[in-house]
Protein backbone atom coordinates (compact mmCIF):
# COMPACT_ATOMS: atom_id res chain seq x y z
CA UNK A 1 0.00 0.00 0.00
CA UNK A 2 1.32 3.42 -0.96
CA UNK A 3 0.35 6.64 0.86
CA UNK A 4 0.73 9.89 -1.04
CA UNK A 5 -2.12 12.42 -0.75
CA UNK A 6 -1.01 15.84 0.45
CA UNK A 7 2.57 14.70 0.82
CA UNK A 8 2.68 14.35 -2.96
CA UNK A 9 2.25 18.12 -3.15
CA UNK A 10 5.24 18.41 -0.85
CA UNK A 11 7.14 15.85 -2.92
CA UNK A 12 7.17 12.91 -0.49
CA UNK A 13 5.53 9.48 -0.54
CA UNK A 14 6.06 6.32 1.44
CA UNK A 15 4.78 2.78 1.50
CA UNK A 16 3.06 1.22 4.49
CA UNK A 17 6.03 -1.16 4.87
CA UNK A 18 8.43 1.71 5.44
CA UNK A 19 8.57 4.52 7.96
CA UNK A 20 7.21 7.95 7.21
CA UNK A 21 9.79 10.53 6.16
CA UNK A 22 11.65 12.26 8.96
CA UNK A 23 9.80 15.32 10.19
CA UNK A 24 6.34 14.06 9.23
CA UNK A 25 5.45 12.99 12.75
CA UNK A 26 3.29 16.11 13.11
CA UNK A 27 -0.38 15.71 12.17
CA UNK A 28 -0.97 16.67 8.54
CA UNK A 29 -3.20 19.59 7.70
CA UNK A 30 -6.00 18.97 5.23
CA UNK A 31 -5.23 22.25 3.51
CA UNK A 32 -2.77 22.49 0.68
CA UNK A 33 -0.16 25.26 0.62
CA UNK A 34 -1.34 28.55 -0.86
CA UNK A 35 0.55 28.04 -4.13
CA UNK A 36 -1.09 24.61 -4.62
CA UNK A 37 -4.55 26.10 -3.95
CA UNK A 38 -3.86 28.83 -6.52
CA UNK A 39 -2.88 26.20 -9.11
CA UNK A 40 -6.09 24.26 -8.43
CA UNK A 41 -8.17 27.42 -8.80
CA UNK A 42 -6.70 27.99 -12.26
CA UNK A 43 -8.06 24.61 -13.40
CA UNK A 44 -11.70 25.43 -12.54
CA UNK A 45 -13.67 26.15 -15.71
CA UNK A 46 -15.66 29.33 -16.14
CA UNK A 47 -19.22 28.31 -17.14
CA UNK A 48 -20.03 31.81 -18.41
CA UNK A 49 -18.28 30.92 -21.71
CA UNK A 50 -20.57 27.99 -22.46
CA UNK A 51 -23.69 27.81 -24.57
CA UNK A 52 -26.62 27.60 -22.13
CA UNK A 53 -30.42 27.43 -22.15
CA UNK A 54 -31.76 28.80 -18.86
CA UNK A 55 -35.53 29.11 -19.28
CA UNK A 56 -38.57 29.85 -21.40
CA UNK A 57 -41.32 32.46 -21.30
CA UNK A 58 -44.23 31.85 -21.15
CA UNK A 59 -44.09 28.37 -19.57
CA UNK A 60 -47.52 27.46 -20.98
CA UNK A 61 -49.23 27.88 -24.31
CA UNK A 62 -52.26 27.10 -26.43
CA UNK A 63 -52.83 23.38 -27.00
CA UNK A 64 -53.80 24.23 -30.60
CA UNK A 65 -50.32 25.68 -31.24
CA UNK A 66 -49.13 29.10 -32.28
CA UNK A 67 -47.90 30.46 -28.93
CA UNK A 68 -44.73 32.54 -29.30
CA UNK A 69 -42.18 31.40 -26.75
CA UNK A 70 -38.88 33.08 -25.88
CA UNK A 71 -36.07 30.62 -25.13
CA UNK A 72 -33.58 32.31 -22.78
CA UNK A 73 -29.92 31.53 -22.28
CA UNK A 74 -26.50 32.70 -23.40
CA UNK A 75 -24.03 32.46 -26.26
CA UNK A 76 -26.72 31.68 -28.82
CA UNK A 77 -24.99 33.67 -31.59
CA UNK A 78 -21.74 34.98 -30.09
CA UNK A 79 -19.68 32.06 -31.43
CA UNK A 80 -20.93 32.48 -35.00
CA UNK A 81 -23.87 31.24 -37.05
CA UNK A 82 -25.83 28.26 -35.75
CA UNK A 83 -28.75 26.23 -36.95
CA UNK A 84 -31.31 25.46 -34.27
CA UNK A 85 -34.33 23.20 -33.81
CA UNK A 86 -36.64 23.31 -30.80
CA UNK A 87 -38.80 20.40 -29.67
CA UNK A 88 -41.74 20.57 -27.28
CA UNK A 89 -41.89 16.94 -26.21
CA UNK A 90 -41.74 15.03 -29.50
CA UNK A 91 -43.16 17.89 -31.60
CA UNK A 92 -40.94 20.41 -33.36
CA UNK A 93 -41.63 24.12 -32.95
CA UNK A 94 -41.01 26.75 -35.61
CA UNK A 95 -37.94 28.91 -35.04
CA UNK A 96 -38.84 32.54 -35.73
CA UNK A 97 -35.57 34.34 -35.02
CA UNK A 98 -32.67 35.01 -32.70
CA UNK A 99 -33.45 38.27 -30.87
CA UNK A 100 -29.95 38.58 -29.44
CA UNK A 101 -27.22 36.42 -27.89
CA UNK A 102 -29.53 35.37 -25.06
CA UNK A 103 -33.02 35.11 -26.63
CA UNK A 104 -34.55 32.94 -29.33
CA UNK A 105 -38.20 33.24 -30.42
CA UNK A 106 -40.03 30.03 -31.32
CA UNK A 107 -43.64 29.31 -32.23
CA UNK A 108 -44.82 26.32 -30.21
CA UNK A 109 -46.63 23.42 -31.87
CA UNK A 110 -49.92 22.05 -30.55
CA UNK A 111 -50.24 19.38 -27.91
CA UNK A 112 -52.67 17.64 -25.60
CA UNK A 113 -54.52 19.70 -23.00
CA UNK A 114 -52.61 19.92 -19.69
CA UNK A 115 -49.68 17.95 -21.14
CA UNK A 116 -46.36 18.92 -19.55
CA UNK A 117 -43.38 18.44 -21.88
CA UNK A 118 -39.63 18.82 -21.90
CA UNK A 119 -38.22 21.50 -24.19
CA UNK A 120 -35.17 20.38 -26.16
CA UNK A 121 -33.06 22.93 -28.04
CA UNK A 122 -30.71 21.40 -30.61
CA UNK A 123 -27.92 23.73 -31.75
CA UNK A 124 -25.67 22.92 -34.70
CA UNK A 125 -22.91 23.41 -33.76
CA UNK A 126 -23.42 23.22 -30.01
CA UNK A 127 -25.39 20.09 -29.23
CA UNK A 128 -28.60 19.43 -27.32
CA UNK A 129 -29.71 21.43 -24.30
CA UNK A 130 -32.89 20.56 -22.46
CA UNK A 131 -35.37 22.04 -20.00
CA UNK A 132 -37.24 19.20 -18.28
CA UNK A 133 -40.99 19.77 -17.78
CA UNK A 134 -40.66 23.36 -18.96
CA UNK A 135 -43.85 23.77 -21.04
CA UNK A 136 -47.52 22.99 -20.50
CA UNK A 137 -50.20 22.93 -23.20
CA UNK A 138 -53.43 24.58 -22.05
CA UNK A 139 -56.87 25.21 -23.54
CA UNK A 140 -57.01 28.95 -24.23
CA UNK A 141 -60.53 30.21 -23.69
CA UNK A 142 -61.62 33.16 -25.91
Amino acid sequence: MRICGLLLVLGACWTSKSSPPVGSEKPLSNTAPADARAADAAVVEDDSDKLRVTGIDPPRGDMHGGTYVVIKGRRFIKDGPRNVKVYFGSRQGTVVRFVNDGELVVQAPGGKQDEVVDVLVVFDPGGQLGLPGAFTFVDKQP
